[in-house]
């Protein structure tokens, strides 16, 4: 049996799974981020404790999906964009002190991208670009089946796009993640005592989050459909320009973000068809993730039997 983990930046999972991908126990748990790096690897320790004893099962190995660029060949951490404390941390050495097994360590997206092109919305196609819209934005290049991104991950959330907005160039992440979505919306509705996305959360604007947003766009809200709007013709840019580089035949969309369903897809490939490469189109469709929120884990789990991509 192996062990594999996600080390997110709002999420912490775990789970006792096969070399084949097959998950056979699982927890997970809200990261206390906010508390930093040790707090977030004694909460891992924690959940790695749990999975293990209702698992009952010896375990050979560990596959670690995190949260942020990662050096493939050390297992060292560059740094995490949500939680502090990260910066060159050697999360493998940490990971086989604490369990007492080899480890591998992976950008958390690169993990998803593989198990979605192995056994996911991309099986049976060649090529596979993956990227994941939660707190942040990240993604993964496959290419028969096996890891074909950087050694630090696929960092499309780092690609700089226009905002129309404001007026300059910022990074993907900045305008499209869960987060950023959240924060913009919490300035309308500071703005408007009367806005659909103030209602549905009760008031409280410390609660508006993406799924806000998604709910509040489904029923037709303007600002709502407004910021959707926005965002989606930043991920069309970035994905077209991504498309024309690497040429995929199918791009996955995982995350928190596209579980928002047909009010986020429908946009996106919609201006995604007016941004592509001409000789692309008809050649390159865009798909929610099948694996949603075990992508991470499963990938971990083939990564580990592979000693790595």
């Amino acid at each position: 049996m192996q062990l594999a983990i996600e080390i997110g930046g709002t999420k912490l999972q775990a789970a006792v799974g096969t070399t084949e991908g097959q998950i056979l126990r699982l927890a997970r748990t809200d990261s206390p981020a906010d508390q930093g790096a040790p707090a977030v690897r004694d909460r891992v320790a924690e959940l790695v404790r749990e999975v293990q004893a209702a698992a009952g099962e010896s375990i050979d190995g560990v596959g670690i999906g995190f949260g942020g660029p990662v050096v493939r060949e050390t297992g060292r951490i560059v740094r995490s964009h949500q939680v502090s404390g990260w910066e060159d941390f050697d999360l493998r050495g940490w990971a086989q002190g604490a369990f007492g097994v080899p480890a591998v360590v992976e950008n958390d997206a690169n993990c998803a991208a593989v198990a979605e092109a192995r056994l996911g919305a991309g099986r049976g196609v060649r090529r596979v670009l993956y990227m994941n819209i939660g707190s942040g934005i990240g993604g993964g290049f496959v290419l028969d089946g096996r890891l074909a991104s950087g050694p630090l991950g696929g960092e499309i959330g780092h690609t700089w796009v226009w905002d129309a907005s404001a007026g300059a160039y910022d990074k993907l992440e900045n305008l499209c993640s869960g987060w950023s979505m959240a924060r913009r919306a919490a300035r309308l509705a500071a703005d408007d005592p009367d806005a659909r996305i103030l209602a549905l959360a009760d008031g409280q604007i410390e609660t508006i989050d993406a799924r806000t947003v998604a709910t509040a766009a489904g029923e037709g809200d303007p600002a709502a459909c407004a910021i959707l709007d926005d965002v989606c013709e930043s991920l069309a840019v970035a994905l077209a320009n991504a498309a024309a580089v690497v040429q995929p035949e199918t791009i996955v969309i995982g995350g928190g973000v596209a579980q928002m369903g047909d009010v986020l897809f429908d946009r996106l490939r919609a201006r995604f068809e007016q941004r592509l490469f001409a000789p692309l189109a008809g050649r390159c469709g865009i798909v929610p993730a099948e694996l949603l929120e075990e992508n991470v884990l499963v990938g971990a789990l083939l990564l580990e039997c592979e000693g790595g991509a």
